[in-house]
């Protein structure tokens, strides 16, 4: 099974609903409580799933497209956003190749994305946060700690985003511990912001 097909199958049988909880993840919330970015920020969720962190953002404010792989997941998120009143763009897509205009985005939300991208991939995930981040936008990146017992994960460790996010392109901040919790329970996890600091100038829609 492709991986788009395990997406699709996992949002259409409701096996999603693992990983999923019941309110918007508490790392965005504290954020906003912190008054950590405008209302009217434009942000991105990148891998959205059933959308709820994406329809929480919108609902304080700020302009959101949610990117999914998975036609599947994008029919449940905007299913959600509608019953709420709430808009969201939802869009289908990879993060390899991002439908999203260069330097348009204040915020990214990657919430247990960057732990499935294979290392021959990365490069190309960091490029894609580096291109369609504005100058100064950030990147809240969390998941996964460690490889599971059967290497479902590719960790998030502070070698790794030494490696992909150079110096040159982004300020960033401490690789810390934190828990990321869903119906089942806790993840050990770690999170990471990123702020993109060089600037393409050539790039356009």
């Amino acid at each position: 099974m492709s991986d788009i097909d395990y997406w699709e199958s996992a949002y259409e049988n409701g096996e999603f609903a693992h990983w999923e909880f019941e309110y918007p993840s508490p790392e965005l919330t504290a954020l906003i409580a912190a008054n950590q970015f405008e209302r009217n920020a434009k942000v991105l969720e990148i891998g959205s799933g059933g959308g709820n962190d994406a329809i929480f953002m919108a609902k304080r404010g700020s302009e959101v497209t949610g990117v999914d792989i998975s036609l599947a997941a994008l029919k449940i998120a905007l299913r959600r956003a509608k019953q709420l009143n709430v808009h969201v763009n939802w869009l289908r897509g990879s993060i390899l190749q991002l439908p999203v205009c260069s330097e348009s985005i204040d915020f990214i939300s990657d919430r247990g994305l960057f732990h499935l991208i294979e290392d021959g991939d990365r490069p190309a995930y960091a490029s894609e946060v580096f291109r369609v981040l504005k100058d100064g936008g950030r990147a809240l990146i969390r998941g996964k700690s460690k490889k599971s017992a059967h290497g479902q994960f590719n960790p998030i460790t502070k070698e790794a985003i030494d490696k992909l996010f150079s110096d040159a392109k982004f300020k960033k901040g401490p690789v810390l511990p934190i828990p990321l919790f869903s119906v089942e329970g806790t993840m050990d996890a770690r999170i990471v912001m990123l702020q993109k600091t060089g600037c393409l100038r050539h790039a356009s829609c």
